[in-house]
């Protein structure tokens, strides 16, 4: 069994992003363009206010074509399987792993899985922030590896 989960797909395009994208980023330049040709003088306030139009329409233009903007930065994603267990929740967050034959036993606890070492340590697997149809897959697919590894597993 195994489970593999990009956290950052989107899984449909929108047209109405991707024209709001547009317009967003016309409007942005129309302004700068129309203090230019009415012989004003485009003060920094102008170029901010271009700038965050500009970005937010990139940002929804990106979007509306089922791209994650947050994919630009990093990745988020778990992967279970029956070699390891690796969870990284968020783009700028720290990927937690473990593997199988490290694992003495594991608790539930909401949204954590406390995990025993060998070793008598605890590696902490956080769950924050992900839906509660994915915590019951994954509750799911770590109780079917640890039975078939013969892992005691509290849930």
């Amino acid at each position: 069994m195994q489970l593999k989960r990009d956290l950052l797909k989107i899984e449909r395009k929108s047209f109405f992003r991707i024209i709001l994208g547009i317009g967003l980023f016309i409007s942005a330049a129309g302004w700068i363009l129309g203090r230019h040709i009415d012989n004003q003088i485009v003060k920094i306030i102008d170029w901010y206010f271009f700038g965050t139009m500009a970005i937010i329409g990139l940002f929804h233009f990106i979007e509306g074509f089922g791209i994650s903007f947050s994919k630009l930065f990093g990745k988020a994603y778990i992967l279970i399987d029956d070699d390891q267990i690796r969870i990284k929740n968020g783009v700028f967050e720290n990927e937690q792993s473990i593997l199988w034959h490290d694992i003495k036993s594991i608790k539930y606890k909401p949204n954590i899985f406390q995990i025993l070492k060998p070793d008598q340590t605890y590696v902490v697997l956080k769950l924050q922030d992900l839906e509660y149809s994915l915590i019951r897959e994954i509750k799911e697919v770590i109780r079917t590896i640890a039975q078939e590894k013969g892992v005691p597993i509290l849930l």
